[in-house]
């Protein structure tokens, strides 16, 4: 969705994002769950969710492939840096269950040569923390196939309301759900409803007033602790 294309019900919140977006790409766990983490995150503007890593030509949500779920990031490198990037993901690493499930190895695609080196500097450092199994691969980046519609923002879908407050916004799902709204919305409502020292309940990183939502909704979010 370019500038252009943006119609003027749109929240203000989108027409902020840079016109240069880096993507990166990243897999850990379940990815609905890290497109959560990585939503609310300063700098990264755009998420979604898809399957990456593998061979098999048509990857779904029941029937994966040799694919590894995988979360693709839109992000600001000059509000936030690929280096602070993998330094998030491995402090998350350090501090998640290992899942065994083959789909949800943890995995960091890089793009070149730059991206590989800091990639192996963070899990090298990630040593420090005593995981052992399963170890973060980094890999060269592969196709990125979308997951389906239904798997995208999967905590905002989860609040059918919000969920049709936003479509009348945007006015068709595609342009929603590759939206800075959504992005973040659904990174809110997907943190724990308590926190913890490892996981705490974070704010919204913009006014809750760029969002170009109703009142009422504001209200609901702002008793979640927006």
């Amino acid at each position: 969705m370019t500038r252009t294309a943006l119609s003027e019900k749109v929240p203000p919140i989108d027409r902020m994002a840079p016109a240069h977006l880096e993507p990166a790409l990243f897999a850990m766990g379940c990815f609905k769950g890290l497109e959560a983490r990585l939503g609310i995150t300063r700098g990264v503007w755009r998420t979604s969710v898809g399957y990456s890593g593998g061979s098999f030509s048509t990857p779904t949500y029941d029937d994966a492939g040799d694919h590894i779920e995988t979360v693709r990031v839109e992000y600001d490198p000059r509000t936030i840096s690929y280096g602070q990037l993998l330094e998030l993901f491995m402090c998350w690493y350090c501090g998640t269950p290992p899942d065994v499930s083959p789909r949800r190895a943890p995995c960091i695609f890089v793009r070149d040569a730059k991206e590989r080196r800091l990639a192996q500097a963070a899990a090298d450092r990630s040593v420090l923390c005593g995981r052992s199994y399963p170890k973060a691969r980094i890999v060269s980046v592969k196709p990125f196939h979308p997951a389906e519609a239904w798997c995208q923002k999967h905590y905002l879908r989860s609040v059918p309301w919000l969920f049709e407050e936003l479509m009348a916004l945007y006015g068709e799902e595609e342009g929603l759900l590759r939206s800075t709204s959504a992005t973040r919305l659904n990174a809110f409502l997907g943190l724990p409803a308590v926190p913890s020292p490892r996981s705490p309940r974070c704010s919204l990183p913009e006014d809750i007033d760029l969002y170009g939502l109703t009142p009422y909704a504001v209200q609901a979010l702002q008793h979640l602790g927006v």
